[in-house]
């Protein structure tokens, strides 16, 4: 073999040696599922969604006030025939009180001081009237209950007006908010994001979910375990926690800004556990030694079963979005820059 020959070999040979090196140095790349979506990141790439998608959600606090009225018994007062005269009339006694829900609404939308933020309609959905009966729920009324008024408060935006629920779709649990900001200089950040296709998940995808769990910012960790088809839900294996509805679930996606937005959590799977305990007077009884002979009223509470959380599909979230595209567009939201 010629010098010349033998010295470009080795050339050729030694670069294709250089190259396998680097690529062995520079370690494992991001992996792309079949679909698209990302299943792989590196730790700071992760940090950085992380950190831009926290900026965008916020603790979301609504409290409703109602005045009840109470009726004596064997009073013939029915469902029905209730007026505003027949309570002022016929109760025997008013008393105010109120119920409140914390959960997390993402900030999607913010131009020209007007925030919108998209939760699940069961935070922001109080019912107008609440009734109790005599007779386990067959007979006269007993109490009625009437929302008096009801006040909903975002964290983390600049002062302004009151939050407004724009529209609001009980079935697939999703409501629009929005706030109108004061003049200031601080940015408002927003879920400015590509929109994935919630049916395109498949088993195994990593997802995470972030929001305000008992009250407190969190991001938690899932993979999904149901994917969406022909529904509106897709199941993860999230910790759901009391706060948490309303939280964007998003995965790690090559580009930019490297996420994209595939659903919103709404609810975990719960079971109703009944049990009786000591009655209002004997709140302070805790002694396991010695035996109650107080009163005993039944109760119960929901428990949730930890490790099922139901999330809605981007599918349900822009259908909402556009079959209420004339009511949202009537309180001075631009429908076109959702997600932009």
């Amino acid at each position: 073999m010629p010098l010349k020959i033998f010295h470009a070999l080795l050339m050729v040979l030694g670069m294709v040696l250089l190259s396998c090196s680097a690529q062995k140095i520079n370690g494992p790349q991001k992996s792309v599922s079949d679909n698209g979506f990302n299943n792989q990141a590196t730790g700071n790439n992760l940090s950085e969604v992380l950190n831009f998608v926290s900026g965008t959600v916020k603790k979301l606090d609504c409290i409703a006030f109602y005045k009840s009225y109470t009726f004596p018994q064997g009073n013939s007062i029915m469902p029905g025939n209730i007026t505003d005269s027949l309570l002022k009339k016929a109760s025997v006694g008013t008393t105010v009180s109120n119920q409140s829900v914390t959960g997390t609404a993402t900030l999607i939308y913010y131009q020209d001081n007007l925030a919108g933020l998209l939760t699940c309609a069961h935070v922001v959905n109080f019912p107008d009237t609440i009734i109790v009966r005599y007779d386990n729920g067959l007979g006269p009324i007993k109490v009625i209950s009437v929302k008096a008024e009801q006040q909903n408060y975002v964290r983390d935006l600049p002062l302004g007006g009151d939050v407004e629920v724009v529209a609001v779709d009980k079935r697939n649990d999703l409501a629009l908010l929005m706030k109108k900001t004061g003049e200031h200089q601080e940015l408002v950040r927003v879920l400015n994001c590509p929109v994935g296709e919630s049916r395109e998940l498949d088993w195994g995808t990593k997802v995470y979910v972030m929001g305000y769990p008992l009250g407190k910012l969190m991001v938690t960790r899932a993979m999904v375990s149901k994917p969406a088809r022909n529904t509106g839900r897709f199941l993860t294996d999230a910790l759901y926690n009391r706060g948490i509805s309303g939280s964007p679930v998003v995965t790690l996606h090559p580009g930019d800004p490297g996420f994209e937005f595939v659903g919103l959590a709404c609810s975990a799977s719960a079971r109703d556990i009944s049990f009786v305990k000591p009655g209002k007077e004997h709140l302070e009884f805790n002694n396991p030694d010695e035996a109650y002979t107080g009163e005993l009223v039944a109760t119960h509470k929901k428990m949730i079963n930890y490790g099922v959380t139901y999330n809605i599909t981007t599918e349900a979230i822009l259908d909402f979005l556009s079959t209420n595209r004339e009511t949202i567009t009537e309180a001075g939201l631009n429908p076109a820059m959702f997600f932009k």
